[in-house]
């Protein structure tokens, strides 16, 4: 988040706001049917909607950035997803040979 941050988008406050909108609509969209395939580019269409609707709270002048920002949160929230799920233990780290590898092991 301090790329956006650097880019003098938004201000933290709304940043931070910004962030915990998009993952929580993000996560509850995931509950649903949608293929998970698509998540990234759903969270950065909500990402656009929440960064438009957080620029026109807080009276931005330049509504452009607070989308730019929403999109790109939205990006970085499509990213935690893998991260916070490799951490939590949702990704096996077992070693599980593949259908080629248990063939030339029976041919050996």
């Amino acid at each position: 988040m301090d790329y956006i941050m650097g880019m003098n988008l938004i201000n933290s406050a709304e940043l931070v706001i910004m962030a915990v909108i998009v993952y929580a609509i993000t996560q509850a969209l995931k509950q649903t049917k949608i293929n998970n395939t698509y998540m990234p580019f759903i969270a950065m269409a909500v990402g656009i909607f929440v960064g438009l609707i957080i620029g026109l709270i807080f009276h931005e002048q330049e509504l452009g950035k607070a989308c730019l920002a929403g999109f790109l949160v939205g990006a970085s929230t499509a990213g935690l997803f893998t991260g916070i799920k490799g951490v939590s233990g949702g990704y096996s780290t077992e070693w599980k040979p593949t259908k080629e590898q248990k063939n030339l092991d029976m041919k050996g």
